[in-house]
């Protein structure tokens, strides 16, 4: 059942069909991208197929190619990525795809971060981006994540505790196996120049490099499980993401004490930038070029969404320990309101930030800027339309809970 809609007993109507993070709606946010629940769902068919990989080597030099979660309308083949967060500080600025961390103005010491997704899936392949970390203080976090529903997920994340190194880290299945983060060697100033990080995912291994060079592999041979008979190795088609968010407030003691947190925030106006300047995506399985657009689609700007994430550390985990910010599938709480109320639709427009320079003076300017991610949400009420106190309620979570991955 869409445990959040109407009595919590019933799955979706056919006016809001598809069933995401339990509740109901029709925009194209809910019914594609992974995101919808068949099994919860109005009918087994009502969520969308997910949109297969395309090979891309894509500059931000054209701003069309990014567009908020509230204005996505499933053409996968025009908004090749959107940004998912209600506060949106992920722009296109000086040919670079610019996610900053903000702090929240009525909170001290709490951040606003930002998150991108690629709108297709990838089925193993190589992916390569250029890209210069955010992290300029201790307690920033960014991530090149592929991560599915299950929790399989495969990453690179940087910490402002060591801006020389990036960490790579894979999981199965959502196990949180910290161990198997592994540190790189000296890469220099990472906040301070771009590098090439590229994540080579084959049937029999996962590989990380940067710069050109190898720094670790992983074959699926060896993560056999004689317990549970299984490999415990990404297998299974994921999604692209990029972010940049908060490590500390709010954090549980494992997380921020690998963030190495610090006071991030300055001045209400710090901002620390994680610039991308090219994502190269090599397919493994081609042939996806076209994807048709349902014919229920409806836009996804007729929704608001407010969702936020905190990485699945434990407290107990040691400040060593490494953990990756979670996926949207499994640390994302959703408290999103319906477009659809019965006379008045609840609209939204995405909050444009003002262009930033991408060199490292912008980041600078924000060695003390914060946030950890905030996502989306969405919620709905027996008449497909959450009650305005359901929004505020869900807005007031959002800012309290600020950073669930």
């Amino acid at each position: 059942m869409c445990v959040n809609f109407g009595d919590g007993k019933s799955k979706c109507p056919a006016s809001s069909p598809c069933c995401f993070g339990g509740y109901c709606d029709s925009s194209a946010y809910f019914c594609i991208l992974g995101n919808c629940d068949p099994s919860n769902s109005f009918s087994a068919n009502s969520c969308w197929p997910k949109p297969m990989c395309k090979n891309i080597n894509q500059n931000f030099n054209d701003a069309s190619v990014l567009v908020p979660a509230t204005s996505f309308t499933g053409d996968v083949n025009k908004q090749v990525f959107y940004s998912s967060e209600t506060v949106d500080y992920a722009r296109i600025s000086n040919g670079n795809l610019a996610l900053g961390l903000r702090p929240v103005s009525d909170l001290k010491n709490t951040g606003q971060g930002s998150t991108v997704y690629y709108s297709r899936w990838v089925d193993h392949g190589t992916i390569t981006i250029t890209a210069m970390s955010g992290c300029k203080s201790p307690g920033v976090v960014s991530s090149f994540i592929v991560r599915n529903e299950f929790g399989d997920e495969i990453d690179f994340e940087w910490v402002g505790l060591d801006t020389s190194t990036v960490q790579t880290n894979y999981y199965y299945n959502d196990e949180l196996d910290y161990t198997k983060m592994v540190p790189s060697n000296d890469l220099g100033d990472t906040t301070s120049k771009f590098i090439d990080y590229t994540i080579d995912w084959k049937l029999d291994s996962i590989s990380w490099y940067a710069a050109g060079n190898l720094l670790r592999t992983v074959n699926r041979q060896d993560t056999w499980s004689v317990a549970e008979n299984v490999f415990k190795f990404p297998d299974r088609p994921a999604q692209l993401s990029f972010s940049i968010w908060d490590g500390c407030n709010g954090r549980p003691e494992g997380t921020s004490g690998w963030a190495g947190c610090s006071d991030l925030y300055t001045s209400s106006s710090s901002e620390y930038v994680f610039n991308i300047k090219n994502v190269n995506v090599n397919c493994l399985y081609s042939g996806n070029d076209t994807y048709v657009i349902p014919n229920n689609a409806t836009p996804s700007s007729t929704i608001k969404p407010s969702f936020v994430s905190i990485p699945p550390r434990s407290s107990s985990s040691s400040s060593s320990s490494s953990s990756s910010r979670s996926s949207s599938f499994n640390s994302e709480f959703f408290v999103s309101p319906s477009a659809k109320a019965t006379s008045t639709s609840i609209s939204t427009s995405a909050t444009s930030s003002s262009s930033e320079s991408a060199d490292s003076s912008t980041a600078s300017t924000a060695s003390s800027a914060s946030q950890s991610q905030s996502s989306q949400s969405q919620s709905s009420s027996t008449n497909n339309a959450a009650p305005a106190f359901v929004y505020a309620i869900s807005v007031s979570l959002a800012v309290y809970f600020t950073l669930l991955f």
